[in-house]
């Protein structure tokens, strides 16, 4: 099932491969970000400019350095033949690392939650069907990503507003 999601999904990519590539760069959080931050920091809201910060380093730490080398499941562009990729100074790019869970996934979804944003969470929706897109992630990596992320979010904003007793 994962295999034939994929597939469909990834036969989209040869409708426009500059859109998507452009959603998939490894830039799209951060420039998604960046705004939101310089937002909230102008706006006084240092607070949660430092839950944001928490939340998506938190995810960004355990998916990279945590939960990808543990679980160890290919990219299937490493592991499909016709899978189409995005193209990176000429040559095709597979990204690095293992697939599960999605890294963009889960830092895309973990801003979108600790903000209570469903604007957010439509953007990461966008995000997360790009990886699938793009061939760089299985599906149920996507899913997995969207899940910790938004575990994380919630926990970190749960833990502001509770805790620390922020409004």
């Amino acid at each position: 099932m994962d295999e034939a999601l994929l597939r469909s999904a990834n036969a989209l990519f040869g409708f426009s491969p500059p859109l998507w590539s452009l959603i998939d760069s490894p830039w799209a959080p951060l420039a998604l970000a960046a705004p939101l931050l310089w937002y909230f920091w102008k706006h006084g809201h240092l607070r949660w400019t430092l839950a944001v910060l928490v939340a998506v380093g938190l995810s960004d730490m355990t998916v990279v350095r945590g939960l990808k080398p543990m679980i160890g499941r290919e990219r299937p562009c490493a592991v499909l033949e016709g899978v189409g990729v995005p193209v990176i100074d000429g040559s095709p790019h597979c990204g690095s690392g293992g697939a599960m869970p999605s890294a963009h996934a889960s830092n895309t979804m973990a801003l979108a939650a600790v903000l209570a944003s469903p604007e957010l969470a439509a953007v990461s929706f966008v995000v997360g069907a790009s990886r699938v897109v793009t061939g760089q992630h299985w599906p149920t990596d996507v899913l997995a990503g969207w899940g910790w992320g938004l575990a994380l979010g919630a926990a970190v904003r749960w833990g502001c507003k509770k805790g620390l007793g922020w409004r």
